[in-house]
């Protein structure tokens, strides 16, 4: 995938210690992945580096929401998302299959991407099965129309 600069972190201009990023992931972003189920989101992201002589540490820190279509009314609707996440970068010539949460950097490397990083820990962060949460009476937030259609149809 193209490399989107915004996302990039020149780590080679910064001294060792924490810095802290903050990014906002709406829909533009989303759109630059072509697999994506996501059309709209708004996610703010806030990415703590710590940076030391042989490796890097983020914290990835994730709140918003993200519009998915419902599993099972196919109606779009709006899912909280918020996590966190780690990732390590070492440098040398290690293999990135070993471990999902490092990254191994040449040692000629003064910048990472985080873009693919931010992306997918958004997937990440959403249930398995996405449905509307239910409506504070407690009945299902799906639309009503569907609902019925699914029962008419369905094997008894």
């Amino acid at each position: 995938m193209k490399q989107i600069s915004e996302y990039i972190i020149p780590f080679g201009s910064y001294s060792d210690g924490l810095h802290v990023f903050e990014f906002e992931l709406v829909d533009a972003f989303f759109s630059r992945f072509p697999e994506s189920e996501i059309q709209k989101a708004d996610v703010l992201v806030n990415v703590e580096m710590t940076k030391q002589q042989r490796h890097l540490e983020f914290v990835f820190t994730l709140d918003g929401w993200v519009s998915l279509p419902c599993d099972r009314c196919l109606e779009e609707y709006e899912q909280p998302v918020s996590s966190e996440f780690d990732l390590y970068g070492k440098f040398g010539d290690g293999n990135n299959e070993e471990e999902s949460d490092v990254v191994w950097l040449s040692e000629e490397s003064c910048q990472i991407d985080l873009s693919q990083y931010l992306y997918e820990y958004v997937v990440l962060s959403l249930p398995m099965r996405k449905v509307h949460p239910d409506k504070a009476d407690g009945t299902s937030g799906c639309d009503p129309v569907m609902l019925d259609l699914l029962k008419k149809l369905s094997v008894k």
